[in-house]
């Protein structure tokens, strides 16, 4: 089979779709890589086109031939992903497969221009559907996958559909991550949308994206990131998040899973090989701490000895030790981001993390600060924007802010109610969602809503605002007094005038990332 997958995110690493790509190729299938990351990114403007129509051109010359085509999204990219699959379909005689968040959680949605979707993790679902394509024989029956009437499989679904939608079971989770390869990272018959034109990924192109599009930007370390997961699943089970909708999709069970050491040091003595400008690993697992302390000290061990680079992970309050730190700081960990999400316990209720107290997260900061002399500056999660949340949660969580000991840089977030979340199904219920389209699909993270208590917020970003000042900022006079109705055109410019400036900052800061490789 000769199967093209796409992708329209902005970071080219995309483990999961790589790893598909790679399981394909052992199992004796031909697969090409196809990066879109949409041009505008976050600016991307409501109702408007993602790609003009010379690159969808390109596109479709690239997918000629191809026996199957598959495209991973999640909700904020739906968009591009429509557009896509509405080409291809209008100008190749090609199935089209979805896969991803979103396809998981809005099947039926998908299936309005999809051929076929994969619900949950794909590397068995694509190898079992390739080689039941690549024989001829029926399909339908696929786990994990569902299937839409007047499709491709249409021979086949007239016995099973009864003209509506075919919907087949998830297959248990694969509890031996080692039974699939490390990401796909062979070149062979990449491609990237660069410049306005589609060309092949080369080696100087992947280490130029690899630059622009990994957390350094987020860390400051100054180096090439390569971004790798060395497990599947979150310990938590928060309402904002779509692990949770996914776990409930598994029946609550094993969903968190590890690779072993060796899996992940063998991936990862490869990539010092064949890719020797890497300055660093980012380990993007959910949780990275949530592994056993044994399993720690064995990965950190082998981490230290046989890679011996500077790292990132992401942690959470509850599973972070002095005895995991030391171990992780040994290996050569300079870089931490922890999910806070807020400092009101009444806010950390409604996202079912009332575990996650105010006195467990400065813990964990506590510890964290212990290795300010051998880390950069840790970063902290913190949620805007929630529609529940009260100025009195505002404040809860400015105070905490002002007392989380430095050095320190916030990562502030709006909320962004992903379908089929707790607190999505919430919000519905309570009539919150009038336009998802708008308020979730063309939403990001970074649309912070422009009033004093996020400038202050924003203000305290890079930890540098003194926490007697974040104090008087929120006392009760001053509040009432700049949060008030006549003054909030004069905030938002403040905030606008902010934003940019951190803007324009972020863009010096990565200037000529995306210049011709053979210029730099």
């Amino acid at each position: 089979m000769d199967i093209t997958l796409i992708s329209p995110y902005p970071d080219i690493t995309v483990f999961g779709l790589r790893t598909i790509s790679a399981y394909l190729k052992d199992n004796g299938h031909n697969c090409r890589l196809v990066f879109l990351p949409e041009p505008d990114g976050d600016d991307a403007v409501f109702g408007e086109d993602r790609y003009n129509a010379g690159v969808m051109d390109e596109l479709v010359s690239l997918c000629k031939g191809a026996d199957l085509v598959g495209v991973t999204l999640m909700t904020n990219f739906f968009d591009g992903a429509v557009q896509i699959t509405k080409k291809l379909k209008k100008s190749l005689s090609v199935p089209v497969i979805w896969g991803g968040v979103h396809p998981t959680i809005r099947p039926e949605e998908s299936l309005r221009f999809a051929d076929m979707v994969c619900i949950g993790e794909g590397e068995e679902t694509m190898v079992e559907l390739a080689g039941k394509m690549e024989r001829g024989v029926d399909y339908s029956d696929t786990a994990n996958l569902w299937l839409r009437p007047n499709g491709f499989s249409n021979g086949f679904l007239n016995g099973r559909s009864n003209g509506g939608i075919v919907k087949n079971p998830v297959r248990p989770l694969n509890a031996n991550l080692d039974d699939y390869p490390m990401p796909d990272y062979s070149f062979d018959d990449h491609n990237i949308l660069f410049d306005g034109h589609i060309r092949p990924l080369t080696y100087e192109l992947t280490r130029t994206f690899l630059e622009s599009c990994t957390v350094s930007d987020y860390s400051n370390l100054k180096k090439i990131g390569y971004h790798t997961m060395t497990g599947r699943g979150c310990p938590n089970k928060c309402t904002y998040c779509i692990n949770d909708t996914i776990k409930n999709l598994y029946g609550n069970k094993g969903y968190l899973r590890w690779r072993s050491t060796d899996h992940v040091i063998n991936e990862l003595l490869w990539v010092k090989t064949h890719m020797p400008f890497v300055g660093y690993v980012s380990m993007s697992d959910d949780a990275f701490s949530a592994r056993g302390l044994k399993s720690m000290e064995e990965f950190c061990r082998e981490y230290k000895g046989k890679i011996a680079l500077p790292f990132t992970c992401l942690t959470s309050p509850l599973t972070i030790t002095e005895q995991k730190m030391e171990l992780l700081v040994d290996a050569g960990l300079v870089y931490v981001q922890m999910d806070v999400q807020s400092g009101s316990a009444r806010v950390q209720a409604l996202f079912n993390r009332q575990d996650v107290t105010n006195e467990k997260s400065m813990q964990a900061m506590r510890i964290i600060n212990r290795y300010k002399n051998r880390m950069y500056p840790p970063g902290y999660d913190f949620i805007l924007d929630v529609p529940y949340e009260t100025d009195q949660d505002k404040i809860e969580s400015l105070k905490f802010v002002a007392n989380i000991p430095k050095p320190y840089r916030l990562k502030p977030f709006s909320l962004v109610l992903y379908p089929e979340t707790g607190l999505y199904n919430q919000a519905i219920g309570d009539g919150l969602i009038l336009d998802e389209k708008r308020e979730i699909y063309a939403k990001t993270g970074t649309t912070h809503k422009l009033n004093y208590l996020n400038l202050l917020m924003a203000m305290a970003r890079e930890g540098t605002i003194s926490g007697a000042l974040l104090k008087f900022l929120i006392s009760p006079p001053v509040v009432a007094a700049l949060n008030s109705r006549a003054l909030r055109p004069a905030i938002k410019t403040v905030y606008r005038g902010l934003k940019m400036a951190y803007r324009t900052a972020k863009g010096l800061n990565s200037l000529g990332s995306h210049k011709d490789p053979k210029l730099r």
